[in-house]
């Protein structure tokens, strides 16, 4: 991944931040969490509502929220299918490392 590890990455391991990937050219998709699942959800339970939101094409660009970069596609909305799908799975892929625990969620970058 281009880039390098920042504040803006919402996504950690053990060793610290990971990087962030500072494309200009992505489309970034954005799910925004309600501000009830703070304390309620687990990592995990956050990844699988990202993808729930994803597959319903249900995003926003707002706080309280998780952005994934999406590439290969113009900015034209007549891709808006692959690129939600891209996004799905790079969701379920960040799931995946939640859930094997190779990485873990900067929830107070999220929930400020």
């Amino acid at each position: 991944m281009a880039g390098d590890a920042s504040n803006e990455c919402p996504f950690m391991a053990d060793s610290g931040r990971l990087v962030d990937p500072k494309d200009d050219t992505a489309l970034w998709v954005t799910i925004e969490f309600p501000d009830a699942m703070k304390l309620a959800h687990s990592d995990e339970q956050l990844m699988e509502f990202v993808v729930q939101q994803v597959q319903s094409h249900k995003h926003s660009k707002r706080h309280l929220c998780l952005s994934l970069p999406v590439v290969g596609f113009p900015n034209d909305g007549e891709h808006n299918d692959a690129v939600m799908a891209q996004a799905k799975t790079l969701a379920l892929w960040w799931l995946d490392e939640i859930r094997t625990q190779r990485v873990h969620l900067d929830r107070n970058m999220i929930f400020p």
